[in-house]
């Protein structure tokens, strides 16, 4: 799966923003020989600042934070769906979600 930009979200002054997080597939239509591909539904994101909270159903999967494509901060999520950022990481980001051996993607401001 190729990591692609999709929608950006920014935090705003401390409230909870709710996001969406998209599978991307690396090959075109075309290349596929014409079969189509529809992606599963998005996966639903909670960001506070700093913490970010996913589904408790994806507690042990990986997340990335990415910079110009080099990865920054790398973070198991928690039983209880969580995962806390570094709070001297700000900026935009690429937030990465790995689901077995897909990679779901999303803008974030931090």
């Amino acid at each position: 799966m190729a990591l692609s930009m999709m929608p950006s979200i920014s935090r705003g002054d401390s409230l909870a923003s709710q996001m969406d997080i998209y599978l991307h597939f690396d090959r075109t239509f075309t290349e596929l020989g014409g079969v189509v591909r529809t992606p599963p539904a998005p996966i639903s994101v909670t960001q506070s600042d700093h913490v970010f909270t996913f589904a408790e159903y994806l507690a042990g999967e990986t997340i990335e934070v990415v910079s110009d494509d080099t990865i920054v901060y790398t973070s198991i999520i928690g039983e209880d769906g969580t995962v806390v950022v570094p709070d001297d990481l700000t900026g935009d980001f690429t937030l990465v979600l790995y689901v077995g051996d897909k990679m779901y993607s999303a803008e974030v401001e931090l």
